[in-house]
């Protein structure tokens, strides 16, 4: 009777890790899936800021208008 006890016990606790460790991999597979979307998104805006940063830099009346309107560094 012990031993079946023992067994069934057993059984629950391999039941109950077992629906834990889906769990918490789930859990982390969902933040994961947010990093990337966060990392994707910064890595679309520093392309974007680039794209502006060259096109404005090639361009000399472009470069001269800017400097009206940002702080010189002393």
């Amino acid at each position: 009777m012990i031993a079946r006890l023992q067994l069934y016990s057993l059984l629950v606790l391999a039941f109950v890790a077992g629906v834990l460790g889906i769990y918490f991999s789930g859990v982390q597979r969902g933040i994961d899936k947010q990093r990337s979307k966060i990392d994707s998104k910064r890595l679309e805006a520093v392309g974007k800021a680039k794209e502006v940063r060259d096109e404005v830099e090639s361009d000399p009346y472009l470069v001269d208008r800017a400097n009206q309107w940002v702080r010189k560094d002393k």
